[in-house]
């Protein structure tokens, strides 16, 4: 991902973003990093093509310019903090739902969602429905269909927030660990800085709505 001159600015005039340049290497998991409103979120969505871009910005996932494409054109998994699972839908349902309206073979469906269901331990629990589950099992169903579509780039907002303390520990070090047996280039906004640490490669620090520091996670 190459993020070049990113900025935003809402109609009212306030800057969510000023000028941000990072450039974020295939593979690489990197964490935003800083308080509520310091512009992570803002980045993020911009990132997702849930905000427009101050015009001269540029956004290029693999060289493509995806600056002004809209979100189901950009090849994104996203995981959110509500996690946004069906709630009427089964675990392997939710998790096959983006293969499904991409028209994608029942077979093939039926192999990468076993695959899935194997990757984030939730075995004998596919035809539970998400009321049906703890948070952290939400938690893999969420990862698990935002990865099904194998996407280009995962972008993670704050996905352990809704958890308990001693739960978001376990889950840390599970979500590192499927993140790099996965492969993917992959974003995550967090203002924890223990949760940054065990899950990035590299944290990016913000706050004010700019980019103060790139380093080593």
């Amino acid at each position: 991902i190459d993020i070049i001159d990113c900025a935003k600015t809402y109609p009212d005039g306030t800057r969510g973003l000023k000028p941000v340049n990072l450039t974020i290497n295939p593979g690489e998991v990197i964490a935003l990093l800083g308080p509520s409103g310091c512009g992570k979120t803002t980045l993020l969505r911009l990132l997702a093509g849930l905000e427009t871009a101050n015009s001269g910005s540029k956004i290029l996932f693999a060289n493509r310019d995806v600056t002004r494409l809209p979100v189901e054109k950009r090849d994104i998994g996203m995981v959110f903090q509500s996690y946004a699972l069906f709630p009427q839908m089964s675990v392997e349902t939710n998790i096959a739902y983006g293969l499904r309206v991409r028209g994608v073979p029942a077979d093939v469906q039926r192999k990468t969602v076993g695959e899935l269901i194997d990757l984030v331990h939730l075995n004998g629990l596919e035809k539970k429905r998400p009321g049906e589950l703890s948070g952290g099992q939400r938690q893999r169903v969420a990862l698990a269909r935002a990865v099904a579509v194998k996407p280009q780039v995962l972008l993670l907002d704050e996905p352990l927030a809704a958890l308990d303390a001693k739960l978001k520990e376990s889950l840390r070090d599970e979500l590192a660990d499927l993140l790099r047996r996965l492969g993917i280039t992959a974003v995550h906004v967090t203002h924890d800085q223990q949760e940054a640490l065990a899950i990035a490669d590299r944290l990016a620090i913000m706050g004010a709505g700019e980019l103060i520091q790139v380093g080593d996670g």
